[in-house]
């Protein structure tokens, strides 16, 4: 934690200081920040103030577990033994003044709208505010920029994982038209295990990826196995969504990426429709942060899945994107910052610079005839960029950025 940094943004959005707290691993946020690998099996608090050093108040029988701190936010300790001990040192541990009403931030979303953060019951929100008197907000956005914000060095390696994942997806995609051509057969499995193969010989972690076909893409959290796949046939719409990351330092940073193929010679043009949609608010929604970044606005998560729902649903596709726009993007393929989302969760975090993203719509019908076979084949159609956020700019780090459905027999 740069604890100066944090201690700034508390003052330029007037709180006072921001309140952990953790119990028995509740609240991995609290841990994660001060340093710690385990929550302890009693309550405790440290209190990070707006200007000063951190303090703590933790249990009696506990201290051994608060010796080995770093030396930034080791601070003040005191101890407490029974309940009551808790709540009247709390407001001297923080320093509050009784005249006054302080500002605090805690892991605490009101109306539970971003669940990650929510992290104290309310329990412990009650005790604080009877014993402070505080006037608790979320700590969502001050969480983000310790936890979320990526170094120089992590963005470089999403950056080369991103070359491989589409370098993986055209290998793919030309491993499937090759045996199509030739007579063989392919099924979603076999593609998805020739993924992993390659992402080893291009030097990045070998995770399965999904590969699906028609109806099976219109699931979007569809992935084929060893017993449960589908063969890919000439004529069929093909989705591949694949991740990877360099493997070694659990700090190195996922590339995540979805891409739409045919497997013919001409993209049917119902299926080519879809795809447009699904890419106009893909494009719309990048327009969108860059444009509010040029006005000198703050972005939030939940604006800019607004932006991407309101294109599919004024296209008549609202009821069939059934998930978030986006999630963030990090060491673990969901990270801990903002999500583009404002359908699942309501996602009022700031896109802080820093932090990277997924931008991800997509249009999902199982029962859709795209090219009029007897039977509806289905259609799932996604579109998935990356991006990371710099002062003034929203970056695309997965170029090239997908224009059209690739047609593999063409």
């Amino acid at each position: 934690m740069n604890l100066p940094q944090v201690q700034s943004y508390l003052r330029d959005q007037g709180f006072d200081g921001w309140l952990l707290y953790n119990f028995r691993d509740l609240n991995p946020i609290a841990q994660s920040v001060v340093g710690l690998t385990h929550g302890g099996s009693r309550r405790w608090f440290c209190w990070i103030p707006a200007h000063g050093q951190p303090s703590w108040l933790i249990h009696a029988i506990e201290s051994n577990m608060f010796a080995d701190l770093p030396a930034e936010i080791k601070g003040v300790q005191t101890r407490y033994v029974s309940w009551q001990e808790m709540a009247a040192a709390l407001p001297k541990v923080m320093g509050l003044k009784d005249s006054v009403r302080p500002k605090i931030v805690m892991e605490y979303s009101p109306g539970n709208a971003i669940p990650f953060i929510s992290r104290i019951d309310a329990g412990i929100k009650e005790v604080v505010e009877a014993s402070t008197g505080a006037e608790i907000h979320s700590s969502a956005d001050v969480a983000q920029l310790v936890l979320a914000v990526l170094s120089t060095s992590q963005l470089a390696t999403h950056r080369r994982a991103a070359t491989v994942c589409l370098e993986a997806k055209d290998r793919c995609f030309d491993m499937i038209a090759r045996k199509l051509r030739s007579g063989e057969t392919v099924t979603e499995y076999e593609a998805a295990m020739f993924i992993t193969e390659q992402f080893t010989v291009l030097g990045t972690t070998p995770d399965m990826p999904i590969v699906s076909v028609n109806a099976n893409a219109a699931d979007p959290h569809y992935g084929p196995s060893a017993q449960r796949h589908s063969p890919i046939r000439e004529g069929d719409m093909i989705l591949i969504d694949l991740w990877s990351r360099e493997p070694g330092d659990p700090t190195n940073c996922y590339a995540d990426s979805t891409w739409t193929a045919y497997a013919g010679k001409q993209v049917p043009s119902k299926a080519v429709e879809v795809f447009q949609v699904v890419a106009a608010a893909r494009d719309a929604a990048v327009t969108f942060v860059q444009a509010q970044l040029d006005a000198g606005h703050t972005v939030h998560g939940n604006e800019v899945d607004i932006v991407a729902r309101d294109l599919i649903t004024n296209a008549g596709y609202g009821s069939y994107f059934i998930h978030r726009t986006g999630h963030s993007l990090g060491p673990t393929g969901h990270y801990l910052g903002v999500n583009i989302d404002n359908l699942e969760t309501q996602d009022q975090r700031v896109l802080l610079p820093g932090v990277m993203f997924t931008i991800e719509p997509g249009i999902y019908m199982p029962n859709f005839n795209f090219d009029d076979s007897p039977q509806p084949k289905g259609l799932g159609i996604r579109s998935e960029i990356n991006c990371f956020m710099h002062p003034d700019r929203v970056e695309v780090t997965t170029l090239p950025t997908q224009t059209e459905i690739r047609p593999l027999l063409a």
